[in-house]
């Protein structure tokens, strides 16, 4: 079984949403040195994945109504761009889940309590901001992350939390007060999607560093889709410290297989993506003057910010 077959089998089975990976696909570009890129190039990037062209105008056009990226007119041409937030927060995002998966109570970690200060809606709203900072839950009013992740949410006082930085030690022996409360996880349903993920993307890892095993258009696909499936196994993973989870936790593993793809694929995926957006191609093709004026009027539907 080829390349083709297996990306094939990742597109049917995990079906990644349209905007999660049109935001990915941006953010890529950018980090490859495009900031922005003509519509065109955005659709040809897209459409690999099974998009069509109707249906990638229509989620770009709503990403913009979302503030979430940028449309420039030029003449008959758009120009696409990340807004500075998102940009900002895909990055950060992305210098998140670079970090390996492993935790332990031999590092110092960031300690947030909730001491009763704050409102349940607003400490529900709180904590889930914290948690999509990778914070880990370990009692029902406190969440804790290692030290080393020093972006995003540092000052619990602004949330009405009290916040420290302990040693693991000293953490471990904080989880096991009653006062905290107990937690039960759900490590069913990340374990599940670890295993998903590795059943879909090792056959390629093994792939790897054979000649031609990939093209460039692959590379960059790869690249896109192992980005969107590690994101989701580690949005659903509690991110507990090792020494609360169960032997063979599979997170390494994936980890290890996303940053073997991703760094493996990132050559070829730049020069796709370059060669891709080094093409100003109009974005509708020009036939005469009636069908010409035609595709304006529809361009003005999809596309008018």
């Amino acid at each position: 079984m080829n390349s083709e077959f297996h990306i094939n089998a990742i597109l049917r089975q995990a079906r990644p949403r349209l905007s999660t990976l049109l935001k990915l696909m941006f953010s890529e570009a950018q980090a490859f040195g495009q900031k922005t890129q003509w519509l065109g190039s955005a659709i040809a990037l897209l459409e690999p994945l099974g998009f069509q062209e109707r249906t990638i105008r229509t989620a770009l056009f709503r990403l913009a109504e979302h503030q979430m990226i940028k449309l420039e007119r030029h003449g008959r041409r758009s120009l696409c761009m990340l807004t500075a937030p998102t940009a900002a927060a895909l990055l950060a995002a992305r210098q998140r889940i670079n970090m390996p998966a492993a935790r332990s109570f031999a590092e110092d970690w960031t300690l947030l309590i909730n001491s009763g200060g704050i409102s349940a809606p607003r400490y529900a709203s709180t904590r889930k901001q914290l948690l999509d900072l990778e914070y880990c839950m370990l009692a029902p009013n406190l969440l804790a992350r290692p030290a080393a992740y020093t972006r995003g949410v540092q000052c619990g006082e602004e949330h009405g939390m009290a916040l420290f930085e302990i040693h693991g030690a000293q953490l471990a022996a904080a989880v096991r007060q009653p006062l905290f409360g107990t937690m039960e996880w759900d490590l069913e349903t990340p374990a599940a999607l670890y295993a998903q993920f590795l059943q879909r993307f090792q056959p390629l890892r093994q792939m790897l560093g054979r000649r031609a095993a990939l093209s460039d258009e692959q590379a960059y696909m790869v690249r896109l889709l192992v980005s969107h499936g590690y994101q989701q196994c580690r949005r659903s993973d509690p991110l507990l410290p090792q020494e609360l989870l169960p032997e063979n936790w599979p997170a390494m593993e994936a980890y290890q297989t996303y940053v073997a793809l991703y760094a493996g694929c990132a050559a070829q995926a730049r020069r796709h993506i370059l060669k891709i957006t080094a093409t100003q191609a109009p974005e509708q093709p020009e036939h005469d003057d009636a069908p010409a004026r035609q595709t304006v009027r529809r361009a003005s539907v999809y596309m008018a910010a």
